[in-house]
């Protein structure tokens, strides 16, 4: 299968998920309300919108970890003529792995995401638990920590001339997945999170 191809099938589920996360997800998410009756109210929106953007972050991370080891190999994944090209990036030994950890970028995406996954699914199973603000920052705090990882792995593309693509999705996944984290932690603040209980019994 075309290596754009796969990348599209990451792409919708990340698309799905920003589109529940905007103010037409009420109508989107109508498809869940008989088996998550959360998805209702526009906190379950946005939760289950940030599970499809986590998922989608994920599974891109993994096929990038796949093009690392397919490399490292001696294969090539998605080498081309033009800017785009994945193998002169994922592919070089200098730029491939995380300086700090030695450790492919692809798995250091792909434990970025399972952890925010898991704020998510928290906040969503108990969103009234003393705790939920808790785990909200814990995902701003991550997803924002991603941002000098992203600054750097662009540095790299300027450097090269290349853009990698599945790089780029899973960049643009962290920005999307912080704006998430961020919309939850002002709903927390305001009368939205739980329009039906003051604010007073969640404290």
């Amino acid at each position: 299968m075309n290596e754009y191809a796969i990348l599209s099938i990451h792409g919708v589920l990340i698309l799905f998920g920003v589109l529940l996360m905007t103010p037409m997800g009420s109508s989107i998410a109508a498809m869940f309300h008989s088996r998550y009756p959360s998805t209702t109210t526009r906190r379950g929106q946005i939760l289950a919108g940030m599970m499809f953007v986590c998922l989608g972050g994920f599974t891109v991370s993994a096929q990038t970890l796949w093009m690392h080891n397919k490399l490292s190999e001696g294969a090539s994944v998605c080498s081309g003529d033009t800017i785009l090209n994945c193998d002169g990036l994922i592919g070089n030994a200098a730029y491939n792995t995380d300086p700090l950890l030695d450790q492919p970028w692809g798995l250091i995406g792909m434990v970025a995401f399972t952890l925010l996954m898991w704020f998510v699914i928290t906040i969503a199973k108990e969103p009234m638990s003393s705790e939920t603000p808790l785990f909200i920052k814990g995902g701003l705090g991550a997803t924002i920590a991603g941002l000098p990882v992203i600054a750097l792995l662009v540095s790299y593309e300027i450097k090269e001339g290349l853009i990698c693509p599945f790089c780029t999705v899973t960049h643009i996944t962290n920005v999307i997945a912080l704006i998430g984290f961020f919309m939850l932690f002002k709903m927390y603040e305001s009368d939205n999170w739980a329009p039906e209980l003051k604010k007073s019994s969640r404290k």
